[in-house]
């Protein structure tokens, strides 16, 4: 056995660091488990708390790299922890001397500002960091600039202070988001994934659809689908579930690129998936007033029609391609799996039974950990050990961590536009530019989303957006629901849209292919997510807002033109289809999904059953017409 083959022993400061790590993410959990259950603070201090503890973890984990950096990174961690303390005694202060800054609160304010930058630079790359800057530079320049854009002049002395201490700042709603909501979930999903409940999802899906051709895809998408709705990040769900479904799917046949496409689009349509929705439902709650029930129940039926599209386009490639089902040795029972595993369900039925009772999201997500555990103890009590419980709070940490980090940079920004009214002001010129015209407010407002969605997480994504693009969908004559759903869908698929494509990224590396090949396939597969949008919001008839039936009619209408919607984009419904085939296909596929008015339906309806007839008598005749060594091949 060589050197390099030998266990390096760790040093004592690497063993310190791993024991500091531990006694935070243990710190993390409770503090987080005793808010949601019996611990009463105001906002601002549970924010300073959590990102006290998160980003000094940030710092620990990935400090500088540079001659002397781990000295910096662990000054930064003090830093941190005392701009946490900070925060807590200035707001508590502000109660007796309303609101009036000393030279000091300044200076602790711009460095908070700097230290949010910087740590969450570590975690979430550069476009999120930069993009604060310059928002930063408009408060600070944008009374120099012409026309609408213009702005008052704001002094560093005005805008830091406001920044930091504000509901609107680094410590207000977007990281309060991430601290009541978001980790409860990760932290759940967490405790599931080592209960074996999600080894459970992914056989159960096996089980059901190992029949079916291109069984391990049809898995990798229900499975995903389950685990993504409780997870905050469509990319770390393609970390978790990709793992097993990946390689699955290309063992049956399928490519690199359309494997790793099929897993980043089912995992990140969980962020649009009740009854969690990745923690977004419970933040549009927050932000529109709306009830979390309803807002479940109307993102329900489309959420159902992106993975009807993303199922039918797997079958449909499976069939083009000629990929079998899982052979009968390798498929595994149903009935078998379901009586050994059904008592994984069980927390996410307390999950949704606490929430259509009514409980905040916070204590059912409590109950639910809660549930998580006794049942780990119940199927797999030997692997219930201290060690393994360290490291799914580890991997709550690790999950949290850049998403903290998004939520408290989107405060800058979130900060910046009601200072400057710069949110308004862009929702002013979307009307404006738009000419009254919805359709053009639609696309520019999917653009907006797409830009400014890219490398964030969806919550992060959505609170920007609510702020920045809803308000004008909502003059321009959309419901309040339709808006805000409207940039939800793109604030997601943000993170499979190329060049920026989080989820694409991790599947890729999964799947050894190329990034741009699996991003362009994983746009096609969620062609639904990009069509659907435009559709409720002029129509909010598939948002379940009409009668009973308009809204049943329009479910079974959108279901088939979802359904030749993937047909087309595969390329085969029966035969193999001709490229003209697949576009009058497409556009009937429209026609169906069109909630209103009726006539469209039944013109989509005729024309695709007229083109599948005339394929078919199509490739009928080329088939006669090959010789038949030409056949055999």
């Amino acid at each position: 056995m060589g050197k390099s083959e030998i266990a390096q022993p760790r040093s004592l400061g690497q063993q310190i660091a791993d024991g500091v790590v531990l006694l935070m993410c243990i710190v993390l959990a409770l503090f987080h488990l005793y808010s949601a259950s019996i611990g009463v603070m105001p906002a601002y201090t549970q924010s300073a708390i959590h990102w006290g503890i998160i980003g000094s973890y940030i710092m620990i984990t990935k400090p500088f790299k540079f001659r002397g950096g781990k000295w910096i990174s662990g000054a930064l961690v003090l830093i941190n922890i005392f701009l946490s303390i900070a925060q807590i005694v200035l707001q508590n202060k502000f109660v007796q001397t309303a609101g009036i800054y000393s030279q000091l609160d300044i200076w602790i304010s711009i460095v908070a500002i700097a230290m949010a930058i910087i740590i969450a630079r570590r975690v979430i790359g550069n476009i999120l960091p930069i993009i604060s800057v310059l928002f930063i530079s408009y408060a600070l320049l944008g009374n120099y600039l012409p026309g609408m854009l213009k702005t008052v002049k704001f002094s560093v002395s005005r805008i830091a202070p406001y920044l930091f201490t504000s509901s609107d700042g680094i410590y207000g709603q977007t990281l309060y988001v991430s601290a009541q909501f978001i980790f409860l979930f990760v932290l759940f999903g967490s405790i599931l994934e080592m209960t074996g409940a999600g080894e459970f999802f992914v056989n159960i899906a096996f089980a059901l659809t190992g029949r079916i051709k291109g069984g391990p895809a049809q898995a990798a998408v229900y499975s995903s689908m389950l685990m993504g709705t409780i997870n905050g990040s469509g990319a770390a769900n393609v970390v978790t579930t990709g793992t097993f479904t990946i390689p699955l799917m290309k063992r049956v046949g399928f490519k690199p690129a359309f494997a790793g496409a099929v897993e980043a689009v089912a995992s990140n349509g969980g962020q649009i998936m009740p009854p969690v929705m990745g923690a977004v439902a419970f933040l549009m709650a927050e932000m529109t007033g709306i009830d979390y029930g309803k807002i479940a129940l109307a993102a329900l039926p489309t959420a159902i029609l992106y993975y009807i599209t993303l199922s039918v386009s797997v079958y449909a490639q499976a069939q083009k391609q000629g990929i079998p089902p899982t052979p009968k040795s390798e498929q595994l029972n149903a009935k078998k799996v379901f009586k050994e595993g059904w008592l994984y369900l069980l927390p996410l039925v307390t999950l949704m039974a606490m929430l259509i009772i009514g409980y905040s999201a916070q204590k059912s997500g409590f109950y639910a950990i809660i549930m998580a555990v006794i049942v780990g103890f119940i199927k797999n009590p030997k692997d219930m050990s201290l060690d393994r419980f360290g490291q799914t709070l580890k991997n709550a940490a690790s999950g949290i961590a850049p998403i903290a980090a998004a939520c408290i940079l989107a405060g800058i920004v979130m900060g910046i536009l009601n200072m400057t009214g710069l949110g308004l002001k862009i929702s002013s010129i979307i009307v404006q530019v738009s000419n009254g015209h919805l359709i053009v407010a639609l696309i520019l407002a999917m653009f907006t989303s797409l830009i400014l969605g890219m490398g964030l997480p969806t919550s992060a994504a959505y609170m920007v957006l609510a702020i920045l693009v809803a308000p004008a969908l909502i003059k321009m004559g959309t419901t309040v629901m339709a808006a805000h759903l409207f940039i939800l869908y793109f604030g997601a698929l943000s993170t499979i849209t190329p060049p920026v494509a989080l989820s694409t990224f991790a599947a890729a590396g999964i799947a050894g292919s190329g990034m741009w090949e699996t991003g362009f396939t994983a746009l096609k597969l969620a062609a639904a997510g990009f069509i659907l949008p435009f559709i409720f919001s002029y129509s909010p008839e598939l948002l379940l807002m009409g009668t009973l039936w308009n809204t049943v009619f329009s479910m079974i209408t959108a279901i088939l033109g979802s359904c030749l919607l993937a047909f087309s984009l595969t390329g085969w419904l029966v035969v193999n289809l001709k490229f003209p085939a697949r576009i009058i296909l497409f556009v009937s596929a429209i026609l169906l999904i069109l909630p209103k008015p009726l006539v469209l339906n039944f013109v989509g309806l005729a024309i695709s059953i007229i083109v599948v007839l005339i394929e078919t008598k199509r490739e009928k005749k080329e088939n006669k017409t090959l010789k038949p060594a030409q056949l055999a091949e």
